[in-house]
């Protein structure tokens, strides 16, 4: 799904939630779970690409261009949101349950949308950071990107 479909989303479930529960911390974490999730696109662009452009442009054109090479995703992932739930679960953290709701969201969301486009692999297993470790984060052993 694109950023700004993320954006849209988050901030429509962001504002139910408001509205039924009456509360900003829970609303405001499923905000920030559902839609900057995405900022680790950024953190694999900047850590393991080669000669990455700042660019906005630039950054859109390698994802939106097939140039994708690796793929470590640290927060697409459900390993990291199961640790999140017992996080919550142990601190009661209402902020945190907000950004599990919203990272619960962005998965789905990313699973369904994202699968239009790939062909080869598996878009349910690729969210398991441990799948894609056991695939050396390349996405060439990932995904068959047919954008």
């Amino acid at each position: 799904m694109t950023p700004g479909g993320h954006l849209v989303t988050s901030a429509l479930a962001g504002g139910a939630v408001l509205a039924g529960t009456g509360s900003p911390e829970l609303a405001g974490g499923l905000i920030v779970g559902g839609f900057l999730i995405d900022l680790d696109h950024v953190v694999d662009y900047l850590a393991f690409e080669s000669r990455p452009s700042l660019r906005p442009t630039a950054f859109l054109r390698h994802y939106l261009g097939g140039r994708v090479r690796w793929t470590v995703l640290a927060l697409h992932s459900y390993e990291l949101v199961a640790a999140l739930i017992a996080l919550a679960w142990l601190t009661n953290s209402v902020w945190l349950w907000g950004y599990v709701l919203g990272a619960t969201l962005h998965l789905p969301l990313d699973i369904i949308f994202n699968g239009r486009y790939e062909r080869g692999g598996n878009m349910v297993a690729f969210y398991s950071l441990i799948h894609r470790w056991r695939h050396g984060f390349r996405a060439d052993r990932l995904l068959d990107l047919c954008y």
